[in-house]
């Protein structure tokens, strides 16, 4: 799969949230998530503009657990936070990454936390985080199949983005590790 997506620091999430209902947008879920990034002795993975993680998933509404492993790869342009994603469910994330550091990859630090909301319009997710020691963020993101049909899926964001009062070049391409690493 290729994850189109966009980011954007939105200090009034709230706003930004109604505006998102009131374009269609249905609220989906309201979760935590705490993500941890594996890398080798090397630091190849980041080197390369790629990132190994699991996440584990906590519903706030529910209480329900879950975990992820996620890979995803370098970044298909300069413009967005457009890559290809490959994600599993995993039983147990502490078995996961306790499975990663068996086999020679060390967790980075930071590890990401936040508390995320996610409402959907067709085939568009837009998730409002507020990311511990970062604030808030916007994401806008489309999943599609192949390459062909990543120019579609970019479209649609930017009109969405657009509708929002935000442009492209409002954007990050920087992921929350990174911003968080910066920040120290």
């Amino acid at each position: 799969m290729i994850e189109v997506e966009i980011k954007l620091p939105v200090p009034e999430a709230d706003a930004v949230k109604e505006k998102l209902l009131n374009l269609g947008f249905r609220e989906e879920r309201w979760i935590q998530e705490h993500d941890v990034y594996f890398d080798d002795s090397r630091n190849s993975i980041r080197t390369r503009g790629e990132a190994l993680r699991v996440r584990e998933t906590k519903d706030c509404r529910t209480g329900q657990i879950s975990a992820q492993m996620n890979y995803k790869g370098r970044k298909l342009d300069d413009q967005t936070m457009i890559r290809q994603e490959l994600e599993t469910e995993v039983g147990d994330g502490t078995v996961c990454k306790a499975i990663l550091q068996a086999a020679g990859y060390a967790p980075a630090v930071p590890e990401v936390w936040k508390e995320r909301r996610m409402l959907r319009k067709d085939e568009i997710t837009a998730c409002l985080d507020h990311v511990q020691g970062l604030g808030g963020f916007l994401e806008l993101e489309i999943l599609v199949k192949g390459e062909e049909e990543r120019e579609e899926a970019l479209k649609k964001i930017e009109a969405t983005l657009s509708q929002l009062g935000y442009r492209i070049c409002d954007t990050v391409r920087t992921s929350y590790l990174s911003m968080l690493q910066n920040k120290s």
